[in-house]
């Protein structure tokens, strides 16, 4: 890890630890979506995942920032689009193809709905006047591509002026804000279930990574990061078993997310110090694959299980996950060798004078940074 006094570091390292934290909250939601949502926390892989984008894209900033004195929002947004847009498109279009061709059951699907997908606008049902849309789960990537169109702007204008404690606390006031938007929905709404899915009753969970990549970060030296002990792990976990645990309604779309997200600050802070018998698991090379793929995986695994559930209506539970699962990572091999990898080596070229520049995990090992 770097050392405080040490220059700020070229681009974001690599570290192979971060990819088996998107393995295992994709697994998670796999889990979650083969019938296990019962008693597997899908929604909590979700909320690993809006914690890590934070992280990674705010530490990104900073780097840029203090390699070229500013932040390229025109380099930014092209990057996103890049490594988001055509894998979801494509895979939209292949459930889009199955569905017309009579081999997912699933609910009578309606165009209106399927644009709402597209323009990343599903994570609010109903705007569109239904709520059919294809089995590809865009409700969170939603969430996160509002949080791209705002949050460098923010940065660029805003909170990379302040000082790192104070930019932290910054996100930390408008978490605060979302919480008590929810609250007063769990209070005033009929039906305050939707505080699971809206962008401005969920994106605390990404400022709370944001946090972290603010201050108290182990990338960068002049934070001179918090190093956990075991034991304040533990306790953060247990604080999260703990609202998984609560089955109150009101609890569940309030405080829960506040809580899961503020405890995620110190397991995320102990991995990336990249120490620890938890950390060479997570960088295990299953575990990095599996990372690898995870945007794909998290994109075709409904409309694979679906798919399988027309070929076999009674399978469910492990054998439902034994059938999807590798028809899943054969759509993200495909996916990644015919699309991902070739956008990355595009956006490499378009932006070569832009540090840092987000890439694959796989060319990260080369090329020393970690994809976002």
């Amino acid at each position: 890890m770097p050392h405080p006094g040490d220059p700020p570091p070229a681009s974001m390292p690599y570290l192979p630890q971060l990819d088996g934290v998107r393995a295992l909250a994709i697994l998670i939601v796999f889990a979650a979506h083969c019938g296990y949502g019962h008693v597997v926390p899908g929604g909590f892989g979700v909320t690993v995942f809006f914690f890590l984008s934070g992280y990674l894209i705010t530490t990104l900033l900073r780097i840029e920032r203090a390699r070229t004195g500013t932040v390229s929002l025109p380099a930014f947004y092209l990057r996103r689009s890049l490594r988001i847009l055509p894998p979801m498109y494509l895979t939209l279009l292949a459930s889009g193809a199955l569905y017309a061709a009579g081999w997912l059951d699933w609910m009578p699907v309606a165009p209106a709905a399927v644009l709402g997908q597209a323009t990343f606008l599903t994570n609010y049902p109903g705007l569109f006047g239904t709520e059919a849309v294809l089995p590809v789960p865009l409700w969170s990537l939603a969430i996160e591509e509002h949080f791209y169109l705002v949050f460098p702007l923010v940065f660029l204008l805003w909170l990379g002026r302040l000082r790192p404690r104070r930019a932290a606390l910054a996100c930390l006031g408008l978490c605060a804000a979302v919480l008590a938007i929810r609250c007063v929905n769990v209070w005033r709404l009929p039906d305050y279930s939707l505080n699971y899915s809206w962008t401005h009753t969920r994106i605390d969970a990404i400022l709370f990574g944001c946090c972290l990549g603010l201050w108290n970060n182990p990338v960068v030296p002049a934070d001179r990061a918090w190093r956990p002990a075991p034991w304040h792990v533990a306790a953060s976990l247990a604080v999260i078993l703990g609202t998984l645990a609560v089955r109150d309604p009101a609890f569940r779309e309030s405080l829960r997310y506040t809580l899961q997200s503020a405890a995620l600050f110190v397991p995320f802070a102990y991995l990336l110090h990249g120490e620890g018998p938890l950390v060479r698991l997570l960088a295990s090379r299953p575990m990095r694959r599996l990372g690898l793929w995870s945007y794909s995986f998290y994109l075709a695994h409904m409309t694979v299980v679906a798919l399988v559930l027309h070929l076999r209506p009674g399978l469910h539970g492990v054998g439902l996950m034994l059938a999807a699962f590798p028809v899943t990572l054969l759509w993200c091999w495909g996916m990644y060798g015919l699309v991902e990898r070739p956008c990355a080596r595009l956006r490499r070229r378009l932006l070569a004078d832009r540090p840092p520049e987000p890439s694959l995990a796989e060319d990260g090992r080369r090329a020393g940074v970690t994809p976002a």
